[in-house]
């Protein structure tokens, strides 16, 4: 391997690792909120306000909180989409940590 490619291949590595540190400390930080700080009451959405129903995002925020403190049961009563958007979540941040640079 040259002395360039090797250089490229250590950057690729720093850049990895920084974003997967910035991942894990943002998940950490989340993981620390008390639930009481997320509320049971919605924010202002404009879905709701005009159609006076929840729209499909409503209860993410919570369903996600749950599934990260492994509560499958309350986190899909928060938004039954959560089978689809967590683990999808967690594929396009994993992309984007180990995708190639070039």
């Amino acid at each position: 391997m040259s002395e360039d490619n090797l250089t490229v291949c250590k950057q690729a590595v720093r850049r990895r690792f920084w974003k997967f540190l910035l991942i894990l400390s943002l998940t950490i930080v989340f993981f620390l909120i008390p639930k009481e700080f997320l509320g049971e009451t919605y924010p202002i959405c404009l879905f709701r306000l005009i159609l006076n129903k929840e729209c499909p995002g409503c209860g993410t925020t919570r369903a996600f909180w749950s599934v990260l403190h492994l509560d499958f049961a309350a986190a899909y009563e928060y938004n039954k989409l959560v089978v689809i958007t967590f683990p999808l979540l967690g594929f396009c941040l994993l992309n984007w940590i180990f995708k190639k640079q070039y």
